[in-house]
């Protein structure tokens, strides 16, 4: 199994439904967590899991909470509208996160998050997976929490072996990861630096019971990756073709729903800047990207990029 990572502010479901609609290559999308203020779930939030921007049924909501009062709103929530996984978020390294006591956070209380899974476990008949780090500190806090989580039926353990200080750079703890693929009662889903083939490859030889594997920006840098994981190699012409009617999709789609023009032109120079690697001048087609200022300018510049570009080989 292929899942594509929630990444804030990228994976949105503007991505999520033009990229199942083009390619067809992943089996779920995780999306960026919802969490609450206050007592309630902001507008930004809630438009991510209406059923209505989610019609592919391969979404899975990701939640961020503290406690089991923000648990029981939010997974109340989620499952009036219908959904029947949700993902709890053990991972996110941010301080504006982890300073309100979620996310990477938990990971340092292993007795608030057995409570957590607990209360969810006895209010819920809804499937739960959690996606973590190694640690909030060191990789060694991995061990407790795995004695938690032993403990209880989960969906899937998904991991990202670094720990939160490191956020998303630095090494990877391969002992870390290996200890869980050891220790958890299911084999887990591995998550993190995948960003090419070989990668793929790397980390497959490596950990040769993993079966199923999460990527996000490696997604994003090669929108390709998981169909030719999969064995699907697609021509040079076929490549073009595809990336540019994912672009316009993805453009039409934020000019729609967007308050106005700015903001969708916008929206999508950000997503240029992991689109980009997909050609050998990356450099040159970002900087190109970053000058187009409105929707004509932005039309006839990416049907010159594609025109004149040569695309990466990933093959």
């Amino acid at each position: 199994m292929i899942y594509l990572a929630p990444l804030q502010g990228f994976t949105d479901f503007v991505y999520r439904n033009t990229y199942e609609k083009v390619f067809q290559s992943v089996d779920a999308f995780y999306i960026p967590y919802i969490t609450l203020k206050g007592e309630k779930v902001l507008r930004k939030y809630e438009k991510e899991i209406i059923p209505e921007n989610n019609l592919h049924g391969k979404s899975i909501p990701q939640i961020l909470v503290k406690d089991e009062e923000e648990i029981y709103t939010l997974c109340s929530l989620l499952r009036d509208y219908g959904y029947s996984e949700v993902n709890l978020n053990l991972g996110c390294p941010y301080p504006m996160v982890t300073n309100r006591g979620k996310g990477s956070k938990l990971l340092t209380e292993p007795e608030k998050l057995e409570r957590i899974l607990e209360f969810f476990f006895n209010q819920f008949n809804l499937d739960l997976s959690v996606k973590m780090r190694a640690g909030f500190e060191t990789p060694g806090e991995i061990e407790k929490i795995i004695q938690v989580l032993n403990r209880f039926p989960l969906k899937g353990v998904i991991i990202h072996p670094r720990i939160a200080k490191q956020l998303y750079q630095g090494e990877i703890y391969e002992s870390a990861f290996q200890f869980a693929v050891d220790h958890l009662k299911k084999v887990p889903v591995y998550n993190g630096d995948i960003f090419s083939f070989d990668d793929f490859q790397k980390r497959s030889r490596q950990f040769p019971l993993i079966k199923d594997w999460m990527l996000g920006r490696g997604i994003l840098m090669d929108v390709f990756l998981p169909g030719q994981i999969r064995g699907k190699l697609y021509p040079e012409e076929e490549k073009r073709e595809l990336l540019l009617n994912f672009h316009k999709n993805m453009l039409e789609e934020y000019l729609r729903i967007s308050d106005n023009r700015g903001n969708a032109i916008n929206k999508m120079q950000q997503f240029w800047s992991y689109f980009s690697y997909h050609f050998e001048r990356q450099a040159a087609v970002l900087k190109t990207i970053k000058k187009l200022k409105n929707k004509s300018f932005l039309e006839v510049g990416i049907e010159k990029i594609f025109s004149q570009e040569e695309l990466k080989n990933h093959d």
